[in-house]
Parts: C-alpha cells; structure tokens; sequence
C-alpha cells in the first residue's frame, strides 16, 4: 500500500492536521444538525412516529443505493476532489433549511429532501475520505491516525450535541442548522489546502465495467477469512442500532419529556465515551490482541442499552441513560477504530475504495428498514417494547463474530513498544 512519507509524530505532519481538523469541524456542525432535525421534526411540525421514522428511513436509503457504487468512484478517481466536492454540496443543501423558514415554512417534505440529499453526499464522500486515508498515513501511523480521529471526532460530537442543544433553545432549529452548513465549508477548505499530491488511480482493464468492478470489491470482502466476519458482525450491529436511533429521541423527547436542551446534554455525553474508547482501543489491542477487544466491545453494547428501557422521567433517569451512552459509545468507537484499521491494513491498495464500501454497504444498507421496523413497531406496541426488543436483538453482532474467534485469532497484535512492527498484509 502507498502512503506518503510521513514524519514521526502526526502531530507534525501538517496535512494529517488539516485533514484531521476539517473532520472534527465537520463531526462538531453534524450534531448541531441531528439536535435541529429532531426538534423541528418533534417540536415545530408535531411529527408522529411514523413521520420521525420516515425521515430516519430517508437519511438511512442512501448508503443503500449509493454506498457500491461510491466505491467504485474512489478507485477510479482521485479521492480528495470528492470529498471536496462533497462537503459544499452539503453546505448548500443544509442552507435551505434557514432560507426556507425565512422565505415561507418548513415542511416535512423538505426535511425528507434534506436528510436524503445530506446523506447521500455523505456517503460518497466518506468512503472516498476513509480510502484516502491509508494514502497520507502507513504502517503504525494509519491506527495513530484512526485513534487520533476517533478521539477527535467524539470530542466534536459532544461539543456538537452539547452546542446544538443550547443553540437551538437559543437561536431556533434552522438558524442553528445554518451553522452546520458553514462547517461543511470549513471542511473544504481544510482539505483544499492539503499539499500531498494523491497519486493516480491505477489504470481500469480494457473493457471492464462498473458492476464487474462491485463485484471484485463483493468477492474480496465476503471471502476474506478475516474481513468477512468483522463486517458481518459491523453490519448486524449497525441495524440493530439504526432500529434504535429511528426512535429513541421521540421516545426521550415525548414520553420522559426531555427539554431540547437535556437532550442535547445527554447525547453528548457519548461523545465522552467515544473519546475514551478511541485512546482506550491502542493499548488494549496490544496487549489482548484484536479479536478480544472487538469481542469485548460488543459484548457491552446490549448491556450499556438497558437504562433506556428502565429509566422514568427525571435526573436520575437522565443520569443513567447518559452513562449508559458514555460506555456503549466507548465501546462502538473502539470496535469501530479497531476494526476499521485491521481492514484498512488487511486490503489491497487497489480495493480499498471498493473494500471500504461494501462494508460500508452491508452496514448501512439495511438501516432504512431497520428505521421502518422500529417505526411500525413502535406504533403498534409502543416505544419502550420495542426498545426493550432493540436491547435484546444487540447480542447478535457478538455472537456473530464469536463463532469466527478461531480465525480472529490469526490477525496479529500491534507491537509494542520498542519491537518490530509487524509486517503488513
């Protein structure tokens, strides 16, 4: 894999930090969105639960539809442009929320519009930021780099939560969105003024098509013996969770009646979990070695859920529900870190596009039916059943990877300090 000359210490290499700043202003504007969303949705158009769950459905079809393909433009492009390209688009589609309410009123409709056309672009553009990644940073730099980000990200992501609660009391829903779409922007910048020159793609075979090229990017990661059962396990998880992120603000919101604000608070303190699992995941793996860490991260995951589904109304409440978020986002930032690295390490150079995105595919693909279950469940039983339902369908991603402890077992540990550092695949 080719990757640029790179000092010792990310904290001097320069484009790292202009790829890494960009990624937290965009983390940070992202939860003042979510926050923006949710109350316009709840709040000011009194959405039912289906509604709510229609607009999850509407931000989760794209990675669906798209996520394939967008590999297959990351191979055969170079990748920063896309990103770029990406991040203004999104700016402008999110000012449309502001100008909306300023010209005439906001509407469901555009909130579907808005949440489709965001997530679509971020699917194009993530995974083109993911496989550029490995291009700037090899070897140990590569996990320091995705430690270095998932720390930087959930620290975004509390600022973010934290920020857009207290914006959106203050300032209202769509003014605070507008901030979001600034951040994109920044973004742009940040990486525009990346100075490492991004090597072409290699050239494509005669006569090869889009789909012939899915297709390589399909077979590689469903018959690796190592990939294949980390991205089931990614996959399961990230259904079982959508199912759960479709519904959860509404049921915090409308039934222990949560203030914008304290919903805000709460959600962000996951990001205090996410920052401990990110520094957390480095030495943990050195000393037990992929397989367990993943293991052992799913395993916390059903069990940091129930104070969602046992909680009443109140501080008390609200206190357990955000530990419960601090160590189930530790424990998602870990895994995700962990197994994002072993892939990015484990993939030739010319797939990591099309690797990352099927992933990406198998993961997200199935959330838009995962936010209409949980919807439709939710409306005939109620939200705290299908919680309850949500919570026990969470140890499926760990039995999952279970069964394939064997093989795990196989991927090598990062070396410690002062050993050789292990050879790449």
């Amino acid at each position: 894999m080719t990757a640029a000359v790179t000092p010792t210490s990310l904290w001097r290499h320069a484009d790292f930090r202009k790829y890494w700043g960009g990624q937290a202003v965009t983390v940070t504007g992202f939860g003042i969105t979510t926050i923006g969303t949710s109350v316009i949705a709840v709040v000011d158009l009194r959405a039912s639960t289906m509604h709510v769950a229609l607009i999850a459905f509407a931000g989760k079809l794209p990675p669906l539809l798209l996520s394939l393909h967008a590999g297959v433009l990351a191979d055969r492009y170079r990748k920063r442009p896309i990103i770029i390209g990406c991040d203004v688009l999104c700016a402008a589609t999110l000012a449309t929320v502001p100008l909306a309410q300023w010209l005439a009123e906001i509407t469901l409709g555009q909130l579907y519009a808005v949440t489709f056309l965001v997530s679509a672009f971020h699917v194009v553009g993530s995974n083109a930021s993911i496989s550029y990644l490995p291009i700037l940073l090899g070897g140990e730099q590569l996990k320091e780099g995705n430690s270095k980000l998932g720390a930087t990200n959930s620290l975004a992501d509390l600022a973010g939560t934290n920020l857009g609660g207290l914006l959106v009391t203050a300032m209202g829903a769509a003014r605070a969105i507008a901030l979001d779409a600034v951040s994109y922007l920044i973004c742009a910048w940040y990486l525009f003024r990346i100075r490492h020159r991004e090597p072409a793609p290699a050239p494509r075979s005669a006569g090869s098509s889009q789909w012939a090229e899915i297709r390589e990017g399909l077979d590689y990661t469903l018959n690796a013996p190592i990939v294949r059962p980390i991205v089931l396990a990614n996959a399961t998880t990230s259904f079982v969770l959508a199912a759960s992120a479709a519904i959860w603000s509404l049921y915090l919101l409308r039934e222990l009646s949560w203030s914008p604000a304290a919903l805000g608070i709460v959600m962000g303190a996951g990001g205090i979990g996410g920052f401990l699992g990110a520094m957390m995941w480095r030495p943990l793996e050195r000393r037990w070695g992929p397989g367990p860490v993943m293991l052992a991260a799913l395993a916390l995951n059903p069990l940091a859920q129930i104070p969602l589904i046992l909680a009443a109304p109140g501080l008390a409440g609200q206190l357990a529900i955000g530990t419960g978020m601090v160590i189930q986002t530790c424990a998602a930032v870990a895994h995700g870190g962990l197994q994002r690295s072993v892939r990015q390490e484990l993939c030739p150079e010319h797939l990591q596009g099309r690797a990352q995105s099927t992933g990406a595919w198998l993961a997200f693909g199935l959330r838009p039916f995962a936010a209409l279950v949980a919807g439709a469940l939710g409306t005939l039983v109620g939200l705290r059943p299908t919680l309850t339902v949500i919570t026990c369908a969470l140890f499926a991603p760990f039995l999952v990877l279970w069964r394939s402890r064997r093989t795990l077992s196989e991927i090598p540990k990062t070396p410690s300090v002062g050993r050789p550092e292990c050879e790449r695949s």
